[in-house]
């Protein structure tokens, strides 16, 4: 049985190259960051190739950490930037974590046909935006970037992202009230 060494060990070992505190800093993280490189994804292969392209980015840069600010947002940023590379140059289809949004709309916990409903008429919604928006929808919403952070992102005016994702929240928003009526809108 291993002993979990602190984060501060683990990045110094990487920093020197260590494998054995590289495996340990993939071993904490690789779960996390293969969740959200599946939400960007059409399938686990390319999930999977976000997640390696990502982990080989963070040990080939990790000496560039300083220790401002989370070390775990900084390799969010690389995951992000990679999964985000990754959809544009293969025209990636994004997923989102509809099971989290779910959660945060407070469903009633014996109602789970209205929860399915829910779920369902959000997935079809999500899937009739373009590719772009989707992603964009994806970044701001899910991923809680800053208009400036998609931005760069996007390499698009934030003032212009930022009409585009009030858009597509008023067309989630229409097509959610049309699949499912004010009645569950209300709540």
């Amino acid at each position: 049985m291993s002993v979990m060494k602190s984060l501060d060990t683990v990045i110094e070992g990487c920093r020197k190259g260590d494998q054995a505190m590289q495996r340990e800093l993939y071993e904490r993280y690789s779960a996390r960051f293969y969740a959200l490189s599946r939400r960007y994804a059409k399938d686990d292969f390319i999930a999977k190739e976000i997640l390696v392209d990502g982990f080989l980015e963070v040990f080939n840069n990790i000496k560039k950490y300083r220790g401002e600010g989370s070390f775990e947002g900084w390799m969010h940023t690389i995951f992000v930037r990679k999964a985000s590379a990754s959809y544009h140059r293969e025209t990636l289809l994004p997923t989102c974590r509809e099971d989290e949004i779910l959660e945060d709309m407070k469903a009633e916990q014996n109602d789970i046909d209205r929860q399915i409903d829910i779920k369902e008429a959000f997935v079809v919604a999500l899937r009739r935006l373009s590719d772009d928006d989707r992603s964009l929808f994806n970044v701001i919403a899910i991923e809680g970037y800053s208009f400036p952070e998609a931005s760069r992102l996007f390499d698009t005016p934030p003032t212009t992202l930022k009409s585009r994702y009030y858009k597509i929240k008023q067309i989630l928003g229409e097509e959610l009230k049309m699949q499912l009526g004010d009645r569950y809108l209300r709540e």
